[in-house]
């Protein structure tokens, strides 16, 4: 799909080895990840497919037990200039993810790959 995809689970990662090294390793590098859209339209668009397939909730706040997603730019950071945004590579179409307690990944998996 040729998303941008930022979790310091992966290798590419900035702060990979950092957090590897500081990261308590029964629970792993966490469920906060973010998937880059590039536009604030094709982000609520995918927001909203996931809202309707049950995959969770938009939100401003990431914290709760159900999966929440949010458009930083648009929401928690909308107080940023939109230069100093730019600048810092906040993506007008970034979505944050908070992954929540769920019965099957697996399944919301696959429903998040069918909103894309």
């Amino acid at each position: 799909m040729g998303l941008k995809v930022i979790y310091p689970g992966l290798k590419n990662h900035p702060q990979f080895e950092l957090h590897n090294k500081m990261m308590n390793k029964e629970y792993g590098f966490g469920g906060m990840l973010a998937l880059d859209f590039k536009t604030m339209e094709n982000a609520y668009v995918i927001m909203q497919k996931m809202q309707e397939a049950d995959v969770g909730y938009l939100a401003v706040s990431l914290g709760y037990f159900k999966t929440l997603f949010s458009c930083s730019g648009h929401s928690t950071s909308s107080e940023i200039p939109i230069e100093v945004q730019k600048k810092m590579g906040l993506s007008p179409g970034l979505v944050r993810f908070s992954v929540g307690l769920d019965n099957d990944i697996e399944e919301t998996l696959e429903a998040i790959k069918g909103c894309l």
